[in-house]
C-alpha cells in the first residue's frame, strides 16, 4: 500500500515540475532546440544533402590551375667522385730515402713525391757502360780482322772459311754493342724509378709509408693516393621514364645540372651532364648518368652525397597547381576542386577529384591529367572537407596570420602557405 502511494507521489511531482518548466520561455527554447537538433541528426539519408547545404561553410584558401611554361627537371641524390684517382706505387724494390710531400698537400703533375735508394742501380749502370766500351773495342778489332781476311782472300792467300769466321766475329761484336746499349737504357729507366713523381695534378691523401721503409715493386698497398678535384664528377641514377627526355636533350645540346652542397644550403655548383650509361638496370629500373663540375672552390668533395637538379628542357603548355593542394589517400592523389554549390547562387562547395602528378618543380606540381586550366583548387584546410562540403573561399591577402593546422568548424581561417 505504501509503495502504491509512493509511485503516485512521484508522478505528481513530475507533472508539476513539467508544467513549471514549460511555462519558462528560456527552458522551453532550449528543449525545442535540442529536439530539433536530434531530428536533424537522425534525418534520413536523402535529407543529408539539404542539411549539409544549410551547414556553416568551412573557411579555406584556394588557388587556380595555371597553364604555362614549366621546366622539365629531374631531381636526384648524386655521389661525388674524383675525376681521376691514382694510387702511387713503387716500380722497384728499395728503401725510401726521402718523402717530399705532406699529408693532404696539393700537387702538380711531375712533382717529386718520394726518393728511393738507387745506389745498386747506379753501380749496375756503371758496369753496363764499361761493358759497352769493351764491346766497342772488340767490335773494332773484329772489323780490322775482317778487312785483313778480305784482302788475303782476294790474293788467294786466306781461305774462305777464315774469311767467314772473321765476318761472323765482326757481326757478333756489333750485336754485343746493341745488347750493352739496351742494358744501359734499362738501368737508366730503373734509376728514374727511384724518383717517384706525381702522375696527375690533385690532392694527396695520407702518406702510408715514410722515410726508411722498404718498398716492394707493385705492392698491393699504395704509398699515397692522389685525387683530382678540379674538375670533379657527380654520378647519379635516373628513373627509366626519363630516358627518352635525357637522350633527346643530350642529342640537341648541353644539359645543365645544379648541385647543392649538403652542409651549405645556399651554395650551388653549376655543371653539365657528360655521360649516360648504355644500359638500364633491370633490378632498379634506373640508368646511370654522370655530370662534370669545374669545382673551383672545392665545394664538392669525393665521397659526398649531393642533391642535384637536371634541367632537360621546358614544357610550354604545362598544367600546374600549388603542391599544397595535392592530397594522398588510399586510392592515390587527389585535390578538392571549388565548384558552384547545389541550388545556384554564389555559394561554393568542393568536389573531390583524382589527379595524376607528372613531376614537382619547386612548390608547383605539374599535372598529367585530372584538372583543366582556370579551375580553382583548395590549398589549405583540406582535412575539414569531404566531397560536397560547402566552403567559404578566403582571400589570403586579407587573412591575419594564424598557426597552421586543421581547425574545427567555426575556427578562424587557415594561414597562407609560404
Amino acid at each position: 500500500m505504501r509503495a502504491k502511494y509512493g509511485w503516485l507521489s512521484a508522478g505528481l511531482v513530475l507533472i508539476v515540475g513539467g508544467i513549471f518548466v514549460w511555462q519558462s520561455p528560456a527552458l522551453r527554447a532550449q528543449i525545442t532546440a535540442r529536439v530539433a537538433g536530434t531530428a536533424t541528426a537522425t534525418a534520413p539519408a536523402e535529407g543529408q544533402a539539404g542539411g549539409r547545404a544549410n551547414a556553416r561553410p568551412q573557411p579555406v584558401f584556394a588557388a587556380p590551375v595555371e597553364r604555362g611554361p614549366q621546366p622539365i627537371e629531374i631531381t636526384a641524390i648524386g655521389s661525388v667522385q674524383a675525376a681521376e684517382v691514382v694510387g702511387v706505387k713503387a716500380r722497384l724494390d728499395g728503401i725510401i730515402l726521402n718523402v717530399h710531400i705532406s699529408d693532404g698537400q696539393e700537387v702538380k703533375e711531375g712533382d717529386l713525391l718520394f726518393t728511393l735508394d738507387g745506389r745498386t742501380i747506379e753501380a749496375q749502370l756503371r758496369q753496363a757502360e764499361a761493358n759497352l766500351q769493351r764491346d766497342m773495342a772488340v767490335s773494332a778489332n773484329a772489323k780490322r780482322t775482317l778487312e785483313r781476311q778480305q784482302t788475303l782472300m782476294a790474293s788467294n792467300i786466306a781461305s774462305q772459311q777464315a774469311f767467314d769466321t772473321a765476318r761472323t766475329a765482326s757481326s757478333t761484336a756489333d750485336q754485343s754493342i746493341k745488347a750493352s746499349q739496351a742494358q744501359i737504357e734499362v738501368l737508366r729507366v730503373n734509376l728514374g724509378y727511384t724518383k717517384i713523381t706525381a702522375p696527375i695534378s690533385g690532392r694527396a691523401g695520407e702518406i702510408k709509408l715514410t722515410k726508411g721503409n722498404l718498398v716492394k715493386a707493385n705492392d698491393t698497398a699504395s704509398l699515397v693516393t692522389i685525387r683530382k678535384l678540379r674538375p670533379i664528377n657527380v654520378l647519379f641514377s635516373v628513373p627509366q621514364k626519363h630516358f627518352s627526355e635525357m637522350r633527346d636533350a643530350m642529342a640537341t645540346g648541353k644539359v645543365g645540372v645544379i648541385a647543392q652542397t649538403p652542409d651549405q644550403p645556399d651554395s650551388r655548383s653549376v655543371g653539365q651532364v657528360s655521360f649516360y650509361d648504355n644500359t638500364i638496370d633491370q633490378t632498379t629500373g634506373t640508368f646511370q648518368a654522370k655530370a662534370i663540375f669545374p669545382n673551383e672552390d672545392n665545394s664538392l668533395w669525393p665521397g659526398m652525397f649531393a642533391p642535384i637538379t637536371v634541367r632537360l628542357g621546358v614544357q610550354q603548355d604545362a598544367l600546374s597547381i600549388s603542391s599544397a593542394a595535392v592530397q594522398t589517400g588510399q586510392q592515390g592523389q587527389y585535390v578538392y576542386v571549388v565548384i558552384p554549390a547545389e541550388g545556384g547562387g554564389e555559394a561554393k562547395q568542393v568536389e573531390l577529384r583524382p589527379v595524376t602528378v607528372a613531376r614537382t618543380v619547386g612548390s608547383r606540381s605539374i599535372l598529367a591529367k585530372g584538372l583543366n586550366a582556370g579551375e580553382s583548387v583548395v590549398t589549405d584546410g583540406q582535412l575539414r572537407l569531404t566531397n560536397g562540403t560547402r566552403v567559404d573561399v578566403r582571400d589570403p591577402a586579407a587573412a591575419a596570420p594564424q598557426p597552421r593546422g586543421n581547425r574545427s568548424g567555426g575556427a578562424p581561417p587557415p594561414a597562407t602557405r609560404s
